[in-house]
């Protein structure tokens, strides 16, 4: 019987699809077996009011709700990558979800009614959905929950992702600086390392920098790069001409911000040009003048 590779042989893509293959048994798998499940119930519950339902007819109610739910999964896993709920994100993020969550659950009810009446019509009977407004508000209870859940779902799997990238980097010393990096003047790579490789980062690729405990996660070209040092050692390496600490918790890239919205408190939310946001504290407002003239 064949073993699985330990953690630390993994490639970036071997997690990638290791993560992949996981949602789509555990999502597919539940949704199936939960909709399996209504079916024998509602012939059940129907034949104890002697009402006699053709097994079609509950699959084809169940079956027809799974299929627009899994289709949907996708377009709310590419929302919850770009609005992640955390603890700096919740005040603004939970508010957008929840719009988000009306959505889904129209696009779900009006995609599983076609699905009925296309199903009924070929079964030569009609499907008559009951009052739109009463019935969508029942679904849209359902809705909420599932959306719910798949979000943490989502999350969960983003965790294991972390998990499985930590392993395979935990076995490996943390990179060494090269003394070319450490001479006056701002420096114009990074080198970083990430399932036992080490990479080399230009700094004029990087979107923005977060804390992460001992570590800092870079943010460059659509990927995460740990590198193993302190937000206020790397601020004082890189270039204040191009790079500028906006919170505690995070340095930017100057020429990646699209937008400085105003927030609460007199704080501000920095958008940056990839579509992520970052929060921007007032005690750093000082350093960037030249962006509020």
């Amino acid at each position: 019987m064949a073993t699985a590779a330990p953690a630390s042989r993994l490639t970036e893509a071997g997690i990638r699809r290791r993560v992949l293959v996981w949602q789509i048994v555990i999502f597919g798998g539940t949704i199936a077996a939960i909709c399996t499940m209504n079916v024998f119930t509602e012939l059940t519950d129907y034949g104890r009011g002697g009402v006699r339902l053709q097994w079609w007819e509950p699959a084809l109610w169940e079956y027809s709700s799974a299929v627009l739910l899994w289709l949907l999964i996708p377009a709310v896993a590419w929302l919850y990558r770009r609005v992640p709920i955390a603890a700096r994100t919740w005040r603004w993020a939970i508010p957008l979800h929840l719009a988000a969550s009306v959505v889904f659950s129209l696009v779900h009810v009006g995609g599983m009614v076609a699905l009925r009446k296309l199903g009924y019509a070929m079964m030569g009977q009609h499907y008559r959905f009951a009052p739109w407004v009463s019935d969508w508000i029942y679904e849209y209870r359902k809705d909420v929950m599932a959306y719910v859940l798949i979000v943490a779902g989502l999350q969960a799997f983003h965790i294991y992702r972390m998990w499985l990238e930590g392993r395979a980097t935990q076995a490996a010393p943390a990179p060494s600086v090269p003394s070319a990096e450490v001479a006056p003047g701002p420096v114009q790579r990074l080198v970083v390392k990430k399932l036992n490789r080490e990479f080399i980062l230009n700094t004029a690729d990087v979107d923005r920098i977060d804390a992460d405990g001992n570590y800092v996660t870079i943010h460059a070209q659509g990927q995460t790069w740990p590198l193993r040092e302190s937000m206020a050692s790397l601020e004082r390496r890189l270039d204040p001409a191009r790079f500028a600490r906006v919170h505690r918790g995070h340095i930017v890239n100057l020429d990646r911000i699209r937008e400085i919205q105003p927030w609460d408190s007199g704080d501000y939310r920095i958008m940056l040009t990839d579509g992520s946001f970052v929060n921007f504290s007032r005690r750093y407002r000082s350093r960037l003048p030249q962006l509020f003239n």
